[in-house]
């Protein structure tokens, strides 16, 4: 079956693979007119893009566009930081916040396929250390944290509160960072090999994604993206700064710093008793990417056009990432990594993300093999991403009425 077709016959809702998918089909799949095709946006749009930015106070912006499942568009503006006037380029390293989810979950989907990782097997069997409690805390599997149903909270913020889902896993929706990094040290423990060093050597390299990290790399100096707060620049580095040099120092490879090992570098580092809440570790699976807007969408080339072959996961693991897994209402759902929306019977993949003075956004329409994904350094960057994903698809996006 050709890759056009797979994705033709997923969308008909059709078991590809074996696997049954329930998308949309009959009237609801020929209602749109317009396709769900992601193109780059048009001159008219690019010349006004600036003022845009001015009036958002909006420092910078690296947006990039893939077209038959290759990189086909990039387009940078603006500055990395406001004071300095570092130019935001295509060598630019920004913080992917939520975005670094969807690179997680398909090295997850990965050892599924492998059989190291059963997305129905409660992971405490896999992780019993400061993990989900009680009996709803002991069902919870994979399939639940990719889709965000586990009934996690979103992250601790203090010592002390306890790990318990709020309903029974699997039957809701519950938008949870802290069940991805539980997830993360599941992956640890079933490989014994640190997150940085597994997502380096299962996805990032084979990909040729080379400017990629969730810790820290030498190649960042000078590339760094500042966030800012209604255009006043903010860095965080020194805390990922420190670690990699005492990384670098110790001697031990990166594949045995670990959850437990950096835990306790951390502590050590910041004078503490124990280690950061997760919300504060790194890497960290569900926030702590750095990358450029090229490596990202060279990431997403193989999500929007897979062929199922290395590095890429199978295709029946690829239909069951698209397949929702849980409804947030009846136009967005969540599959396995990636939120879901089926607007007027197009379906587009998407995630955004928001670590307060970056936010971001990404889109996929598998069926054209399109992508767009775009990063921006202000708190206001959410505004912008908008319009520039109205621009690049010619029609509003229901889910920017959710986040």
């Amino acid at each position: 079956m050709k890759r056009r077709e797979f994705v033709g016959t997923a969308i008909a809702g059709a078991v590809v693979g074996g696997v049954e998918l329930g998308l949309p089909m009959g009237v609801a799949a020929t209602k749109n007119k317009l396709g769900g095709d992601i193109h780059p946006p048009g001159r008219e749009f690019l010349a006004t893009l600036p003022k845009l930015m001015e009036i958002a106070q909006l420092s910078g912006i690296g947006i990039g566009v893939v077209q038959g499942g290759k990189l086909a568009w990039t387009h940078y503006k603006g500055f990395a930081n406001a004071e300095t006037k570092t130019p935001i380029t295509a060598e630019s390293i920004f913080p992917a916040a939520s975005l670094s989810k969807q690179i997680f979950a398909y090295l997850a989907l990965a050892l599924v396929d492998e059989g190291k990782l059963d997305l129905d097997k409660p992971l405490r069997e896999y992780v019993k250390e400061d993990a989900p409690t009680g009996p709803l805390g002991e069902k919870i599997t994979a399939r639940h944290v990719l889709s965000h149903s586990s009934g996690l909270r979103n992250w601790r913020w203090e010592r002390g509160q306890e790990l318990v889902p709020a309903f029974e896993p699997g039957t809701k929706f519950r938008y949870s960072g802290e069940g991805f990094y539980y997830l993360m040290r599941c992956l640890e423990r079933i490989t014994g090999t640190g997150f940085e060093a597994l997502v380096q050597e299962r996805v990032l390299k084979p990909m040729g994604m080379n400017s990629s990290t969730y810790l820290w790399q030498a190649q960042d100096e000078g590339r760094w993206v500042a966030g800012h707060d209604r255009g006043s620049p903010e860095n965080n580095t020194e805390a990922r700064r420190k670690l990699f040099a005492a990384i670098e120092k110790s001697g031990v490879p990166l594949a045995q710093w670990n959850h437990d090992r950096i835990g306790a570098e951390l502590a050590r580092q910041q004078n503490q008793k124990e280690a950061p809440l997760p919300d504060n570790m790194v890497p960290n699976a569900a926030a702590s990417l750095l990358t450029t807007v090229t490596d990202y969408a060279t990431f997403l080339t193989h999500v929007a056009w897979p062929k199922g072959t290395a590095p890429e996961i199978k295709l029946p693991t690829y239909a069951a990432m698209m397949k929702p897994q849980v409804r947030i209402n009846q136009e967005l759902a969540w599959g396995l990594g990636w939120g879901i929306q089926d607007d007027e019977g197009e379906r587009h993949l998407w995630q955004w993300g928001d670590n307060g003075a970056w936010k971001n956004f990404v889109m996929v329409h598998p069926e054209s093999g399109s992508a767009i994904v775009v990063f921006t350094n202000g708190d206001t960057g959410m505004r912008v991403a908008e319009r520039v994903i109205r621009a690049a698809t010619q029609r509003e996006q229901t889910a920017f009425l959710w986040v």
